[in-house]
């Protein structure tokens, strides 16, 4: 299976490990299909093949209004998310490699772990938490791909994006509670 050809199906991306700076992604039947070095402080990440060759990157731009760029390593956009001004998740911008946007929709309001995302012809995929909120590690999430509009490697690149934007709105949150 490659990273690169039109998915259907469901990818489970663990959440990190303490001291651990790489996750697998999983198929349904535990083999890897990808991994993720995460680099904490700096928000970026790399996505790689189950060699550990790294195929794609994320380093975040901008400062007031941040965009999570997903590029291969010879500088082809794999996704671009632009979170909402107000809203980060329900207001993003979603675009897919091919040009291709995707609507984000948060489905609780309570979690931001749940979201769906709509294409042209409806729904095409969700995220779901696969652990509960107060766990060591609660952003462990499965993206379902309804219909094979993207490939795993934007499926991969769009959990891991909005998993960024999900932790820096809790880190501002504790922070804003806190003073």
């Amino acid at each position: 299976m490659t990273l690169f050809a039109p998915f259907s199906g469901t990818l489970y991306l663990p959440d990190k490990e303490f001291l651990n700076t790489s996750t697998p992604v999983l198929l349904p039947d535990g083999r890897p299909i990808a991994g993720i070095v995460w680099h904490t402080w700096t928000q970026r990440f790399e996505i790689t093949d189950p060699a550990g060759s790294v195929v794609a990157e994320c380093r975040p731009e901008g400062v007031f209004r941040r965009r999570f760029p997903v590029r291969t390593l010879d500088g082809r956009r794999v996704v671009q998310l632009i979170p909402g001004a107000w809203r980060p998740f329900n207001g993003a911008e979603l675009i897919l490699a091919a040009g291709g946007q995707l609507t984000v929709r948060q489905v609780s309001v309570w979690s931001d772990r749940k979201f769906e995302f709509y294409g042209q012809h409806g729904l095409v995929g969700r995220i779901m938490p696969t652990t509960g909120t107060f766990s060591f590690r609660p952003d462990s999430y499965a993206f379902e791909v309804l219909a094979p509009v993207m490939s795993a490697l934007e499926a991969i690149a769009i959990a891991q994006a909005l998993r960024l934007v999900a932790r820096g709105n809790r880190s501002s949150a504790a922070a804003a509670s806190s003073v």
